[in-house]
């Protein structure tokens, strides 16, 4: 796990620029390059427009698949989908967001904990620390990660509060109905069984319990995305799309 977090965050705009600008007839590696030098995010400067499209964007976006920025695209328009949708491939990208987001900031919750400062997200890095999950950081590494992990999860609207501020209020659980089914078409892709899509602890990202889960695999298959059944251990989940961009095109 990396601190990146502390200097790079949620990156919405650019991220929904970036899937506007991206010409689907170009390579990947063209992309990429021409957003790398003549920094079509209109970045402050070169080096930040490097950082941004190598280090944050073509993790989350070019990485996992082709198929990932045009899925992006039809959902562009949806604030919360496309919200949804970046936090999980940022979470999914980043070890550290993803294991906070799961882990403390879930028991906080279930504790029925309403806010986070960023003394308690220090003390989690430290006990990482202890564990050898993480480096040794200084103590204004360590503070920068905190603070960017709160700052983070405030742009991806899973905290709430004043964007400078050191406290943040824990936003209730909750995901947009197409942010759903692109996080659970996406799991789908990477090979996650029937039921192991309902439990995965990917879905604590947004603190949702099973029932919330539940009532939302059921609209995706109202949708007609899948057929979804369980009837007491018996469960069968078949996907009727055939692609993330068709889930998208069909939740946009």
């Amino acid at each position: 796990m990396s601190s990146n977090i502390s200097k790079r965050g949620a990156l919405l705009d650019d991220s929904r620029q970036f899937v506007s600008l991206w010409d689907d007839d170009l390579s990947s590696g063209a992309n990429l390059t021409l957003f790398n030098e003549q920094n079509l995010l209109g970045l402050p400067s070169q080096s930040r427009a490097a950082d941004v499209t190598m280090y944050a964007l073509r993790p989350r976006f070019v990485d996992p698949g082709e198929d990932v920025v045009p899925a992006l695209r039809y959902l562009r328009d949806n604030p919360a989908a496309f919200c949804d949708a970046c936090f999980y491939e940022a979470s999914r990208a980043d070890r550290l967001l993803a294991a906070f987001a799961e882990g403390p900031l879930a028991r906080w919750h279930e504790e029925g904990r309403l806010s986070v400062t960023a003394d308690l997200a220090e003390r989690w890095l430290e006990d990482l620390e202890m564990a050898e999950t993480v480096p040794v950081w200084s103590p204004s590494l360590k503070r920068r990660v905190a603070q960017g992990l709160l700052a983070t999860l405030r742009d991806f609207r899973r905290l709430e509060g004043a964007p400078r501020s050191s406290h943040k209020e824990i936003s209730g659980p909750g995901i947009s109905d197409g942010g759903f089914a692109y996080v659970a078409y996406r799991l789908h892709q990477g090979g996650e069984s029937s039921r192991g899509l309902l439990n995965t602890p990917v879905w604590k990202r947004w603190l949702l319990d099973s029932t919330r889960i539940d009532q939302h695999m059921h609209r995706l298959a109202a949708q007609g995305l899948l057929y979804y059944a369980r009837a007491g251990s018996s469960l069968r989940i078949d996907w009727r799309a055939e692609s993330l961009v068709e889930v998208a095109r069909a939740v946009a």
